[in-house]
């Protein structure tokens, strides 16, 4: 760096420098040269929106010392590098990236507060000693704690880790080297800012061709406990720069899961013929707002415009009145689209009162675009039956949740503060670039699958408010339930146990021990084993096993069966039927007569520690915890929970008659919590051939099932389980989500003022041009 800036660099070792980014509402007098740093806006739409406003950051601002870029020498560099001037070289020195950290530095050595700014930038960077900044309760979003130059990158970098303290830490690299303007690096490094707040992966490339941005930003994990670090390297005078980057206290705000490509509209009503009405007034409002074309969710060119769409929908959402005895909701991805959805919704309503023959009117209507409507001559399904449903090993899938952390920032600074996130979502195999689900051996798979379950129940229940009276798991999600609804204590710790537990590594999968045993088998003999889903009953499959010792009728559930064992034997098993079978092509033991050697050793495994007896005294009157191993609610206490997932994992299991017996309990809306919809399928196929079986059932027949997520669009998928949930009357709060819409709202309004002041500015110049 120069040497005014190397002269400073030494009071960074006993002090950190605190970074917020504070909205730039300044334009340039002169923005002709600088239309480079304008195009390039559009990378900043998203992180506009999610940076919060800070009150305190603004009134530190006031007083703080501003070193903005002197745009005229900005301008020579740009012209004489266009021109191929040679004194381009001394125009840069003279105003380079590494001149202005100094003299921000010499400031701040002095306590005092820095601005660095560009008027082209929607960002200028607050800079003050940590101790300014803690001061005044100002939570920054990084901290510069460290610096180095050098011949070499790796020696600039491992100089400023060393001046860091954090020379143990493999930082992420950010690489400006191939920039030269100061306006550049400095939307880099305001990029690599915003990133850390939002926790999320810089060097996000926009597409030049459709000019977007990643549809879904990666999260940025980090090792247990470990705060991110970034190396932001760049050439200045012929000599490599580092400067070390660390995470700060300050979150970026929660996207909104509703924009105006994310429109949603719930309605209430006490009768049909007044939901009718609310319909066509929603219809009429719709069509009064001024119509324009709908920008790409990452075009900033194109920014958020149309404010009334997010106040209309902010209004109605805040008006939403749940106490009504019917609730709709209309889901759609633009203005047009809202007005057909609304449309096909009163056309549903019509044909249904019209071919009534009695007074009763049933309706269970939603479209693929995620609006429902849901009237049920019983009570709401959603009142008192809602089931929480965990689903088992093998429901994982690429990317899965990648979306979430956008919306639930602190929700997943809260589980990285608790345990190892990294870990819980086998985030170095779940979202690894060319990801095969099919390699990932049977622990890493129940651990993600945990994982997924974990983050969604705390969605539904802390972000929502929803509550169940039930919950259930399929297979080795009864363990994910248990850890899920706050009943263990120290969830976190069956990661490690799980991983290194002989159970989950060579008992029932691997080299399959257990069932070495049972075949009385050498540890030289192979074993082939597969499973199969058939669609027959189970009558048939039972009536063929004693001349198949090796095969097992696994799992019954709805129209089709899970056979499990020696791979040659189910295939022969399957021509004697004359069924194909669908080969799940995993090895796993559980659920047959093997499995039953290790019986003790599981429970054994999961006798965990529960949580305090206060918060548990609250948990029997609101949930009943159903097991497929036992005709009663599971007892809550650490015995009792261990041998029933030892029952459930080791025995047999009938998920056709679990989900029976929770309708006998009162079960009527099973919510699948867990990675894409595999138990939704399977209830709704045992809904479709129900019978009712008893006097509770007989006065509640209808049941039905919802996903909260789905493969492809986890915000999607998140959307219509609420907006389904609304419909069918479940309690629940949608103030998260209002909060969220205020602020984008707020940030609509402040973006689309900045571009009001740079066009405004620029009119004039492009008129003189074309003069």
């Amino acid at each position: 760096m120069s040497n005014q800036l190397t002269a400073k660099t030494a009071t960074i070792n006993s002090m950190r420098i605190a970074l917020k980014l504070v909205a730039n509402t300044q334009t340039a007098k002169n923005l002709r040269a600088n239309r480079t740093a304008l195009s390039g806006e559009h990378l900043f739409n998203h992180m506009f929106v999610a940076i919060k406003p800070c009150s305190l950051a603004q009134a530190i601002g006031e007083s703080a010392i501003d070193l903005e870029i002197d745009v005229s020498s900005l301008d020579s560099a740009e012209n004489n590098a266009s021109t191929g001037n040679d004194s381009s070289t001394a125009v840069q020195q003279s105003s380079s990236f590494s001149d202005y950290f100094a003299q921000a530095i010499a400031h701040i050595e002095q306590q005092q507060t820095v601005l660095l700014s560009h008027p082209a930038l929607p960002f200028r960077l607050l800079m003050m000693p940590a101790i300014v900044a803690a001061k005044h309760r100002c939570h920054p979003h990084a901290y510069l704690t460290g610096l180095g130059e050098s011949e070499t990158r790796q020696t600039a970098i491992n100089l400023a880790l060393t001046q860091a303290k954090r020379a143990h830490i493999t930082p992420y690299q950010v690489d400006v080297s191939h920039l030269h303007r100061y306006s550049d690096k400095f939307a880099e490094l305001l990029l690599l800012i915003g990133n850390m707040a939002m926790r999320s992966l810089p060097n996000q490339q926009v597409d030049t061709k459709t000019n977007t941005c990643p549809a879904t930003p990666k999260y940025w994990f980090t090792q247990v406990h470990q705060s991110r670090v970034a190396s932001f390297n760049f050439i200045e005078n012929n000599l490599q720069h580092a400067a070390v980057f660390v995470q700060g206290t300050e979150l970026a705000q929660a996207s909104s899961m509703l924009d105006e490509n994310r429109l949603f509209f719930p309605i209430a009503a006490k009768t049909l013929a007044d939901m009718v009405q609310a319909l066509m007034q929603l219809s009429l409002e719709l069509k009064a707002l001024h119509p324009h074309q709908d920008p790409s969710p990452c075009d900033s060119a194109n920014p958020l415009k149309s404010s009334k769409t997010l106040a209309l929908m902010l209004k109605t959402i805040s008006e939403f009145d749940q106490t009504r005895a019917l609730s709709a909701v209309i889901m759609a991805s633009s203005l047009a689209t809202a007005i057909v959805e609304i449309q096909a919704m009163l056309a549903k309503i019509h044909a249904t009162t019209d071919s009534a023959s009695t007074t009763t009117t049933e309706i269970d209507y939603k479209t693929p675009a995620g609006s429902c409507l849901s009237v049920n001559q019983h009570q709401a399904l959603g009142l008192n039956g809602v089931c929480f449903v965990y689903p088992g090993v093998g429901t994982v899938y690429p990317h899965m949740l990648a979306q979430l952390p956008r919306y639930f920032p602190a929700l997943f600074a809260q589980l990285e503060r608790e345990g190892d996130l990294k870990a819980m979502l086998q985030a170095d195999s779940i979202y690894a670039e060319h990801t095969k689900i099919s390699d990932m051996s049977l622990d890493k798979l129940a651990i993600a699958g945990a994982g997924a379950s974990y983050i969604l129940t705390k969605v539904l229940s802390e972000y929502f408010g929803i509550k169940p009276q039930f919950a259930m798991g399929y297979s080795m999600g009864e363990a994910a339930m248990w850890a899920s609804l706050n009943v263990w204590k120290n969830p976190y710790n069956l990661i490690k146990t799980t991983q290194h537990d002989p159970i989950f590594i060579s008992d029932i999968t691997g080299e399959l021990n257990c069932v070495r045993q049972a075949w009385q088998l050498t540890h030289g003999e192979d074993i082939v084993w597969n499973s199969f889903v058939v669609r027959a009953a189970p009558s048939e499959i039972n009536a063929l096993l004693d001349d198949y010792p090796r095969v097992y009728l696994a799992i019954k559930q709805g129209d089709t069966c899970v056979i499990a064992g020696c791979e040659q034997s189910c295939k022969a098993l399957l021509s004697h039927m004359g069924k194909r079978g669908i080969a799940a092509n995993r090895v796993t033991a559980m659920h047959t007569k093997p499995a039953m050697l290790i019986h003790d050793k599981v429970h054994a495994f999961y006798q965990q520690p529960l949580r305090e007896q206060a918060l548990l005294d609250t948990l029997p009157s609101q949930i009943k915890f159903i097991s497929a191993a036992s005709k009663s609610p599971v007892l809550l206490n650490s015995d009792a929970i261990a041998k029933s997932i030892a029952d459930t994992f080791c025995q047999p299991l009938d998920f056709t008659a679990l989900v029976n017996h929770a309708r006998t309990l009162g079960a009527s809306l099973f919510v699948e919590i867990g990675a894409d919809r595999q138990t939704s399928t399977l209830i709704d196929k045992i809904a479709r051939n129900a019978k009712p079986s008893n006097a509770h059932v007989k006065s509640n027949p209808t049941f039905t099932a919802i996903a909260a997520n789905a493969k492809g669009d986890d915000q999607t998928a998140l959307l219509k389980c609420i907006a389904q949930l609304i419909s069918h009357k479940v309690p629940l709060s949608l103030n998260y989500v209002t909060d969220s819409l205020s602020h984008l709202l707020a940030a609509t309004h402040a973006l689309e003022t900045r571009q009001q002041n740079v066009a405004a500015q620029l009119t004039p110049q492009l008129q003189g041009e074309q003069s």
